[in-house]
């Protein structure tokens, strides 16, 4: 997951570089323009790419758009169409680090804290007999990925390779933790270096039960205010019913395995487990930067922090999202996910993108979107 954030940094010197000789005459609406792109994006004899959903909103440069074009498995025995929802995987950190940070303004939790103060004694035995001391580890570090702790997802391929052999087992969060300890060694001390964790973000996900009472679904929803956003396409998958009227979910894939019917606790408790749509997720970065999640005025500086291990694109990653800086100045905050999803949003032109692919196979589209984004901003 960080390496798309490395090849977004790529992308975002290369659009930014003033030097750039070629310069593209866009014509038609932002709706043509951009519905042109994708169906380029699934036409191209470059990438098999089955299908690719986009949202792009920018009222500042008078964007507001969503579409689909392809299909929504590599089957294609179904056009793809922008209402369909998908499983979104580590966008759901993002979520979740909204959510600590909305209990921070609660006064529920402080993110200086060690994550003893907040997850179970059994959790803490673990990670203690694991060779962890979490009582040096706080809930910042867990959501700056600088807690030292091994990811139990992604850290090697003995996770992915075990849930295969048992697609309908049904994980625990405790079983997660516990696989972090048996089959990786602690990353450093808390807050000595950056290793991508969805352990960390698993402990976050406890700590948000607990903190609201109401588990993780509904207090995610409660605190993000889906509802008051109309956020009606987003959910936790298997933890709270799916809402009515949506029509079928985008297959998901790794590589061409179809893992579409896996159970969901694969990644389910904080790493991931939110399933949504392309306008859900620019609708939500676009109430988050414009303060209508938050309700403090100091939040969302806190959320950018400055990270410690800053200056490499591999590791600049804020509370809950990775940060880009292109050569001309344009920042970028951004997520990207194991399916093939991604949402990224210029404070610049306040604008937000969310897209997803069927299959994992491209990124011509989004760099083809970011282009234009930054020509309607040069050419108003």
């Amino acid at each position: 997951m960080t390496i798309r954030y490395y090849i977004l940094g790529l992308a975002l010197c290369l659009m930014s570089c003033k030097s750039q000789k070629e310069i593209i005459n866009y014509t038609g609406s932002p709706d043509e323009v951009l519905s042109g792109i994708l169906e380029e994006e699934v036409q191209s004899t470059d990438a098999a790419v089955a299908g690719v959903s986009l949202t792009v909103i920018s009222p500042q440069l008078g964007i507001d758009f969503s579409g689909a074009s392809g299909y929504d498995s590599m089957i294609k025995d179904h056009v793809l169409t922008p209402d369909q929802p998908f499983r979104i995987a580590s966008l759901t950190k993002t979520f979740v680090a909204t959510s600590i940070l909305r209990l921070r303004e609660k006064g529920l939790v402080t993110i200086d804290d060690p994550i003893t103060n907040y997850i179970s004694k059994e959790h803490i035995a673990i990670l203690e007999n694991g060779g962890y001391t979490p009582s040096k580890i706080t809930v910042k570090q867990c959501m700056m990925h600088t807690s030292g702790l091994f990811d139990y997802a992604e850290g090697n391929m003995d996770y992915i390779n075990e849930a295969s052999k048992d697609p309908n087992k049904r994980w625990t969060r405790t079983e997660q933790i516990q696989w972090a300890m048996d089959h990786g060694k602690p990353q450093g001390a808390p807050g000595e270096n950056y290793h991508y964790s969805d352990t960390g973000y698993v402990l976050l996900g406890e700590i948000i039960e607990k903190q609201t009472g109401k588990g993780l679904a509904q207090g995610m929803r409660e605190l993000l205010k889906f509802d008051e956003l109309g956020m009606s396409s987003t959910w936790l998958e298997s933890l709270e019913d799916r809402p009515n009227g949506l029509p079928t979910s985008v297959r998901r894939y790794m590589d061409t395995l179809d893992a579409s019917d896996w159970d969901n606790s694969v990644d389910l408790y904080g790493g991931g487990g939110l399933q949504s749509t392309t306008r859900d997720l620019a609708v939500y970065l676009q109430a988050l930067f414009s303060d209508k999640i938050y309700e403090q005025s100091e939040t969302i500086p806190v959320m950018l922090l400055k990270s410690e291990f800053s200056g490499d694109p591999l590791t600049e990653y804020r509370l809950g999202f990775g940060y880009i800086k292109g050569k001309s100045g344009i920042e970028a905050y951004l997520h990207s996910g194991f399916w093939g999803t991604l949402f990224i949003h210029f404070p610049a032109y306040n604008c937000s993108i969310a897209i997803n692919h069927t299959n994992d196979e491209s990124n011509g589209a989004l760099q083809k979107v970011i282009n234009y984004v930054q020509w309607l901003a040069e050419n108003q």
